[in-house]
């Protein structure tokens, strides 16, 4: 982990993928996911997503993905191979596994939308079950919670593909790659190993867990490089909550939605599957569909 900030220029100096991943095997990290993702879809499909399923949900990938394993699944990783690679003036190649891997989860956003954010990471987890303090699924416990900062989607997109920006001009011009230093997923390695290394990814993770109490997903709205191609690529995807015919417009739903991607024609590029515009809908006019 010492050569995480992609000083140098020989290849040979790249970390191994032992040395950078959670886990000796990337087999556990892509089980998890596909569980976890596959689980999930068959549930909204079939309207049997409620509260209580969702939070167990969180948990479980919380604890088992977070804690147990460390962190995993881990879309921010084959980033910071990559950038790694681009640092080292080495080639991409090198890292096809994880390359492979990083194309199979943005995959998933373009043909299910951001169920892998919503459920299957362990840091959107641990935001969407923090952000429920200030972030109500209805109107009247929306107006009690005094602390939240509702921001428009357009602003985060710019941030995010800003940050994502910076970080690939810092690798590709000077060499420099920080991603590492303060990716959150990185900090629940600290649980396992108790590594000073992974410190700072565990403050980063801290800070995260706090900004979420005011901001809705901080992380994956505004500095997840993974999250911006998702976001991108969900936009896409035919199978997404749409309005049925049951509709009237009430606006309830764009109330509450604390992404503002509850309207009719939005892309559900930021739509994480919370399913609060699902519960405040008195008409049951939301449903998971295809075109």
């Amino acid at each position: 982990m010492e050569n995480l900030s992609g000083l140098g220029n020989d290849i040979a100096s790249v970390p191994s993928p032992n040395e950078l991943l959670p886990l000796d095997s990337p087999a556990p990290m892509i089980l998890f996911w596909v569980i976890t993702f596959s689980f999930c879809a068959i549930l909204i499909n079939a309207k049997l997503m409620s509260r209580k399923i969702s939070t167990t949900i969180y948990l479980v990938t919380i604890i088992l993905g977070g804690i147990v394993l460390g962190g995993v699944p881990n879309a921010v990783m084959p980033i910071q191979y990559i950038l790694i690679v681009i640092g080292l003036r080495g080639e991409v190649t090198f890292y096809l596994l994880v390359s492979l891997i990083l194309g199979l989860l943005l995959y998933s956003s373009l043909l299910l939308g951001r169920i892998f954010c919503g459920f299957a990471c362990p840091v959107g987890a641990l935001q969407e079950l923090i952000s429920k303090i200030n972030f109500k699924s209805d109107l009247n416990g929306q107006k009690k919670a005094k602390f939240h900062i509702e921001i428009s989607s357009q602003v985060s997109s710019k941030v995010r593909w800003s940050v994502l920006g910076i970080l690939f001009l810092l690798a590709s011009v000077w060499s420099i790659t920080i991603l590492p230093e303060f990716n959150p997923l990185s900090g629940f390695l600290f649980l396992r190993t108790f590594t000073l290394t992974f410190l700072i990814p565990l403050l980063s993770l801290i800070v995260v867990c706090i900004a979420s109490i005011f901001i809705y997903r901080p992380w994956c709205r505004f500095l997840c490089p993974f999250g911006a191609g998702s976001s991108l690529l969900s936009r896409f995807t035919g199978i997404k909550y749409r309005h049925t015919e049951d509709c009237t417009d009430c606006g309830l739903c764009e109330k509450i939605c604390p992404t503002q991607e509850a309207a009719a024609d939005s892309k559900k590029g930021e739509c994480y599957f919370c399913n609060r515009c699902i519960e405040i809908c008195p008409h049951n006019a939301i449903k998971f569909d295809m075109i």
